[in-house]
C-alpha cells in the first residue's frame, strides 16, 4: 500500500501536544505528515512562508483539520490571491466567511486551496467549541450577539471568524463531515475507525495515478 502525505492543518500554539502526537500517530499508520514546524514544508525563499503553505497543499493526498479555540494568524494578501473564493462559494450553503477575505487565516487558507484540489479533509472540532458553536447559531441573528463571551474561544473577537468556517465545512454538498473530539485518542479512533478506510482509497488512487 502507498503511503500517503498527510497534511495537518490547524493552529500551531495551542495545538502543540495533540499536532505532536497526532504526527506519531500518522507514522505509525505508514503515512508521511506534513507539518510546517517539522520543517516538513519546501519553504521557497521567493515566497512568503504562507504562501509556501498554500503551495504544499497541492503535494498531499488528505488533510487533517483540528479546530480549537484560536483563531490563528491572517494570512497575507498574497496567499489569499492563490485560492478561488468565487468557486469556493459554491461548495456550500454557508458563505458568510468570504464576506471579509482580508481576514481569512492561514489554516482556513490551507483548507479552502484543499477542496478546491477535491483533496479529502478530515475535520475534528474540539467539543467545547463545537458546543460554542451551538449556542452561537441560536442566537447569531440577535443584536446582541457580538456581546457573548464563548468560553471555548481564545479571543472574543474572533468567534465569529471560528464559528462561520465551521458553518462552511459542515454545509458544503461533499466531503463535509464534522467529528467532535475532547483529547486526542478520540481522533485516533475516528481515523481508525472511519478515516482508514477512506486512507486505504486514497492510496489505491494514488497508486493508479502512478
Amino acid at each position: 500500500m502507498a503511503a500517503l502525505k498527510v497534511f495537518i492543518s490547524s493552529t500551531c500554539y495551542d495545538l502543540s501536544i495533540v499536532r505532536s502526537e497526532l504526527r506519531s500517530f500518522i507514522y505509525n499508520l505508514g503515512h508521511e505528515p506534513v507539518m510546517s514546524e517539522y520543517n516538513d514544508i519546501l519553504f521557497d525563499p521567493k515566497d512568503h512562508t504562507h504562501e509556501s503553505c498554500v503551495n504544499e497543499i497541492r503535494n498531499t493526498d488528505a488533510v487533517v483539520l483540528i479546530i480549537g479555540s484560536r483563531f490563528g494568524g491572517k494570512a497575507i494578501p498574497q496567499a489569499v490571491s492563490k485560492i478561488n473564493i468565487d468557486y469556493l462559494k459554491n461548495t456550500s450553503k454557508s458563505t458568510e466567511i468570504f464576506n471579509e477575505p482580508n481576514k481569512i487565516s492561514i489554516t482556513q487558507m490551507e483548507i479552502f486551496k484543499a477542496i478546491e484540489l477535491d483533496i479529502p479533509i478530515y475535520t475534528f472540532v474540539d467539543s467545547k467549541v463545537l458546543s460554542d458553536h451551538h449556542l452561537y447559531e441560536k442566537n447569531k441573528d440577535k443584536e446582541f450577539i457580538n456581546q457573548i463571551e464563548f468560553p471555548s474561544i481564545d479571543k472574543k473577537e474572533t468567534a465569529l471568524y471560528i464559528f462561520e468556517f465551521i458553518n462552511f465545512l459542515r454545509l458544503r454538498g461533499k466531503n463535509n463531515s464534522i467529528f467532535e473530539f475532547s483529547k486526542i485518542s478520540d481522533i485516533e479512533d475516528i481515523i481508525k475507525n472511519n478515516g482508514q478506510l477512506c486512507f486505504n482509497v486514497c492510496c489505491m488512487n494514488k497508486k493508479e495515478k502512478q
